[in-house]
């Protein structure tokens, strides 16, 4: 006659094909331990109450058992080999601990078991959250290596585009410095000789003045002659970079979500683009969240920092945080006081996401927007 395991909140139970508890064993009384076998339990791995409950069954002459998980019965399999073991789904012993665990609890003495549960519930849905978002920023740093990708591949064909193009029309490489325009001028209007004052207009918006040094550059140019056939496969290429600029939106908007979902915190004070890169190179939020401040202000920067302890020059002041707008846009000799107070806001911001889940990013956002107004009026005062 098989006896029956399976095992709840309270311990791992036993029970015969009547019904009857044959033997158990408890777990210990603290949720956080419980919780971890139970995840340990799901995850397929026997806990030592289960080893000591079958060990003694065995004792008393008992060789077959049943239970519901799979992975579980295969590893007690290969640690008790001259006992056998089945799955049954359900089996007596899972049906009854899901029936009538109130009424085991009563038998045995357990106490307060409504709130135990739920302590222990509590636990295990936080591991959950916290697997699924250390899995989640996996993919955060894939898509910021994508976005990376997408950049340095379409830098790789505006320069071939720019070349080429210079052949028939060198002078529009130096009057316009913006890609997005230069490709638009090829596209839209393609051959100088169709280069009008409202054709460049018309096509990217420019201003007026801008539009007729550009018209009076193609009119007198000294580039070589193209046809249609010459600008065919220029064109297509053009056409290539503006869905790769498409793409790269596209990614950026799927980072954004992504970081809604994973570090909201840490979005609100320095945004998706710059709150993703620091996890990227951090590897993972966890990893970030376990930074100093003072190692995630130069984040980004490792070779000058490298370089600046080999030739005992002076270490740079900022790596990644550089792109946040008061940092770059503030003057030299206020970027590192600035930086510090910001990397100070994203390691708290970095250890709320990964370890509370709480929303304090408009908190610490507006704390730091103040601290930073504070450091600009006491630079004023000094002058």
């Amino acid at each position: 006659m098989p006896v029956h395991i399976a095992e709840s909140v309270l311990g791992v139970f036993a029970f015969d094909d009547m019904g009857k508890l044959v033997s158990f064993r408890k777990f210990p009384h603290d949720p956080i331990e419980v919780a971890g076998k139970i995840a340990s339990v799901q995850m397929g791995t026997p806990t030592e109450e289960h080893r000591q409950l079958i060990s003694e069954l065995m004792t008393k002459g008992h060789r077959e058992f049943t239970l519901e998980s799979k992975s579980l019965a295969g590893r007690l399999k290969e640690e008790f080999k001259r006992a056998k073991f089945e799955i049954l789904i359900p089996n007596v012993a899972g049906s009854i601990l899901r029936e009538k665990l109130q009424d085991i609890v009563e038998d045995l003495g357990f106490e307060k078991l409504d709130d135990f549960v739920r302590e222990v519930n509590f636990i295990l849905t936080r591991h959950k959250l916290r697997t699924e978002a250390a899995q989640r920023d996996s993919l955060i740093i894939q898509s910021i290596g994508l976005l990376d990708d997408i950049d340095k591949f379409a830098n790789i064909l505006i320069v071939r585009v720019r070349e080429w193009y210079s052949i028939h029309f060198p002078e529009l490489d130096r009057l316009v410095q913006d890609h997005e325009i230069f490709l638009k001028l090829i596209t839209k209007i393609g051959l100088r000789e169709d280069f009008t004052k409202e054709a460049v207009i018309n096509a990217t918006g420019i201003s007026e003045e801008k539009a007729e040094k550009i018209t009076r550059a193609a009119a007198e140019s000294l580039g070589a002659h193209f046809d249609e056939t010459d600008l065919k496969s220029l064109k297509r290429t053009c056409k290539e970079i503006f869905e790769l600029y498409d793409l790269r939106n596209e990614i950026s908007e799927y980072i954004d979500g992504l970081m809604a979902q994973i570090a909201p915190n840490l979005r609100a004070v320095v945004g998706s683009a710059i709150g993703a890169r620091l996890i990227a190179i951090a590897g993972g939020l966890q990893e970030l969240s376990r930074m100093p401040a003072s190692t995630i202000q130069v984040l980004g920067a490792e070779k000058a920092l490298f370089r600046a302890l080999k030739r005992k020059g002076s270490p740079p002041k900022h790596g990644v945080i550089f792109q946040y707008p008061e940092v770059r846009g503030s003057p030299k000799k206020l970027r590192g006081k600035i930086a510090r107070a910001l990397a100070g806001k994203v390691a708290i911001a970095a250890r709320v996401d990964a370890m509370s889940g709480e929303f304090v990013g408009d908190k610490l956002d507006a704390e730091l927007k103040a601290r930073i107004s504070d450091i600009k009026r006491k630079a004023r005062k000094e002058l």
